[in-house]
């Protein structure tokens, strides 16, 4: 049994030991659960649908991309079709914020996983296995954390006035 099964088996197991009467699953959990089963099942299909002798190695490299880029997707998407941003049902209930603060976290996010994913891709396609490896396991992770604490703490407010000047802009330009 390969790793990502086994993943996606204990999230089940742990959703549906959670889901008994009168408790209640948080979206957050619901949402984990839904992308790790569709990124494993993904996962797996190439595994198994491959010849073990051309078996490529690209769809591993290319899946961060893939999975980052999915994200900025579902920013874009679920506000525009009225459901919300999807970092306030994760972290609203601990950082409670006005619904324009929302709006500009949801805007940086969708850009720092743009970002995230071309770096990806750049450092696959540009640099051999182990540079790729070792720029994965050190370098992106600590960029990573570091973006989102510096989103939280300067940039937010950096970022919604730039926004809001080029809101300005635009309303100014419009007849």
């Amino acid at each position: 049994m390969s790793l990502t099964s086994l993943v996606i088996v204990l999230l089940s197991l742990i959703v549906a030991v959670l889901w008994r009467p009168r408790h209640r699953i948080d979206g957050s959990a619901w949402g984990l659960l839904f992308v790790f089963i569709c990124f494993g099942l993904v996962t797996l299909w190439f595994v198994f649908h491959q010849d073990l002798a051309t078996r490529s190695i690209t769809f591993n490299h290319f899946k961060p991309s893939l999975f980052y880029w999915t994200l900025a997707v579902v920013l874009v998407v679920f506000p525009r079709v009225g459901w919300g941003y999807p970092a306030k049902w994760i972290i609203g209930p601990y950082f409670p914020m006005a619904n324009s603060e929302w709006f500009y976290l949801n805007q940086v996010l969708i850009l720092l996983y743009v970002f995230l994913g071309i770096l990806n891709a750049y450092m696959f396609l540009k640099f051999n296995d182990s540079v790729w490896i070792d720029f994965k396991e050190s370098c992106y992770m600590n960029l990573l954390v570091l973006i989102l604490v510096r989103i939280n703490f300067i940039w937010l407010h950096i970022f919604k006035n730039i926004f809001d000047l080029i809101k300005q802009l635009f309303q100014k330009n419009t007849p």
